[in-house]
């Protein structure tokens, strides 16, 4: 049985973006399951005809030379085979090929005792990527990824309200009920974000569940506590819901 492993596990595996446990517990399933190393060629196989097919050329053709500086520029993590995926949303917005950021390596710790649900904020560097502690000071143009803790919850939401009173919803990003959360120790969201110029604070929260729950009354809650432009230090949450928050200083640069 080789469903407990989706391709896209699979395909950051094959890319070198998992952390050293989970990729050495990868490998040594693909040396006991054939099942799974033929999932693995496939991906292989795939990515060789879309890399000679002319599809990527053809997507980054299409790409404008000149974009627009948004107020916040999401960057996708997508693997090769995701290109004609790309496409479709091309339509929308522009597309991205992000850096790697790396993160470090993290183990599987959800079931200690007293552990609860948090998030881990990793910015890029010359050198790979480096953690940032609550309340650390970042500046506009850093690229940041977020990842997430469940620590045994099942659902949840992650949005983040900056200085100016805007609210940004990171996960799901485009659903009506909270994500199902993956509980294998950290677990890093699929795109990043540039910071940009909203003033003093921006605060990330994370609102975990045991059972699925709507997300726009929440966001609705979190636009009216921002309306002041100041992130609050907590959400009034409908009952049988937890959050826990991360916020992140602004510095202006000169």
């Amino acid at each position: 049985m080789t469903a407990d492993i989706p391709d896209l596990l699979l395909e950051r595996y094959r890319l070198e973006e998992l952390p050293p446990d989970e990729a050495a517990r990868i490998a040594d399933r693909l040396r006991r399951d054939e099942a799974l190393r033929r999932r693995l060629a496939a991906l292989d196989r795939s990515d060789q005809e879309i890399r000679h097919s002319g599809v990527l050329d053809r997507v980054i053709a299409r790409l404008p030379r000149t974009e627009p500086a948004p107020r916040r520029r999401f960057v996708w993590f997508v693997a090769v085979p995701a290109a004609i995926a790309a496409m479709a949303l091309m339509a929308f917005d522009v597309i991205t090929v992000a850096p790697r950021i790396d993160t470090p390596a993290v183990s599987d710790g959800d079931r200690i005792k007293g552990l609860t649900p948090s998030l881990a904020v990793y910015r890029r560097t010359a050198q790979g990527s480096e953690t940032l502690a609550d309340g650390a000071v970042a500046r506009p143009g850093d690229l940041l990824r977020v990842g997430y803790r469940a620590a045994g919850k099942s659902y949840g939401l992650i949005l983040s309200i900056d200085g100016r009173g805007s609210v940004t919803v990171h996960l799901p990003p485009h659903a009506e009920r909270a994500a199902a959360l993956e509980r294998s120790g950290v677990v890093l969201l699929d795109q990043a974000y540039e910071l940009d110029d909203a003033p003093q604070v921006e605060r990330f929260y994370f609102i975990t569940g045991d059972t699925p729950f709507a997300v726009t009354p929440i966001v609705e809650a979190a636009r009216a506590a921002a309306a002041n432009h100041n992130p609050p230090a907590a959400l009034a949450l409908p009952r049988g819901l937890e959050q826990s928050t991360f916020a992140i200083q602004k510095e202006a640069r000169p």
